[in-house]
């Protein structure tokens, strides 16, 4: 029961996190500021550079833990582009690069 106990306080402090400041990095990032810039503009002093990149690595979709490992080692044949939807949202997709 207590192994769910520090899950649960986790989740709570990752959820409570991204409420706060989830979206004002996102949007500062997507405005070209780097993480300095976004921690300077924000000023808590709660904020960390660590999860600032955090934030930004899953908004980019390209955070390690998500990028399945290639069988081939063959990486540098992909490249990640930015799209828009028709509602302007930004997306990341991989995609061959064309040579």
């Amino acid at each position: 029961m207590f192994e769910n106990d520090s899950y649960f306080k986790k989740a709570l402090s990752d959820f409570a996190f991204d409420s706060a400041y989830g979206d004002s990095i996102r949007h500062l990032y997507d405005k070209g500021y780097t993480s300095d810039q976004i921690k300077s503009y924000l000023g808590s002093p709660s904020l960390s550079i660590k999860k600032i990149n955090e934030v930004i690595d899953k908004y980019k979709g390209l955070s390690s833990k998500n990028i399945p490992p290639d069988q081939n080692n063959n990486e540098r044949h992909y490249e990640y582009a930015k799209v828009y939807d028709k509602y302007g949202h930004a997306s990341f997709i991989k995609r061959i690069k064309q040579d």
